[in-house]
């Protein structure tokens, strides 16, 4: 499983659900949340561009986990210099961690460890950029697009950083994590397994 998980580029973004695709919520401070039809070919060059962008100046801002021609999950991630919308919505984030803006599993790979392999993929990216941690906005409305629930954050060990009604930024620190590297491995095997019995439960299911 573990060579199917590739770098999301800006070559990578058509391996993207479709709503995704035009969706640049977190690239663009201004923009609404979710896909915008009625502007399609604007936002997805938009996309396009800030994913070349920040390719150029830091390296991919994500990953996408792939089994064939299908798209399992992708997480989407910034230097917190690139965060605007984090800032946009109260919390400024802090200088030693990457930010991860969006974690989503297909639905028909929910239940089968995707979510933990690529959350451990976001962590060891941290790792290698020589960063100490991973914040995260929370939603505390679940329901609320474009943004990763609270309490998958929490449930993941992610613990409230900065207090907010509505969106608080959360972290999990690298230091408390130091067996990330083998639980990945182990989530890493436990996915084949788990996705050939296609169970179903709760994940992330917002872009």
């Amino acid at each position: 499983m573990s060579d199917r998980a590739r770098p999301l580029t800006a070559a990578e973004i058509t391996h993207l659900p479709v709503a995704c695709q035009t969706c640049v919520f977190w690239e663009l401070p201004n923009s609404p949340r979710g896909p915008q039809p009625q502007r399609a070919a604007e936002a997805t060059e938009a996309k396009h561009l800030w994913y070349r962008s920040v390719e150029l100046d830091w390296g991919a801002p994500g990953i996408v986990l792939r089994e064939g021609d299908t798209t399992l999950g992708f997480a989407t991630f910034m230097p917190a210099g690139q965060a605007h919308r984090t800032r946009r919505l109260g919390a400024t984030p802090s200088d030693d961690a990457l930010v991860l803006a969006t974690l989503w599993v297909a639905p028909d790979a929910r239940g089968a460890g995707v979510a933990t392999t690529l959350l451990h993929r976001v962590l060891r990216r941290a790792h290698d950029a020589g960063l100490r941690a991973v914040e995260a906005t929370g939603a505390r409305d679940a329901a609320a697009p474009c943004m990763l629930p609270e309490a998958f954050l929490v449930a993941s060990g992610f613990v409230v950083h900065h207090h907010h009604p509505r969106f608080p930024l959360l972290r999990l620190d690298l230091r408390q994590t130091v067996r990330w590297q083998d639980a990945m491995e182990h989530a890493l095997e436990g996915v084949r397994a788990a996705l050939s019995r296609r169970e179903r439960r709760t994940a992330p299911s917002t872009p």
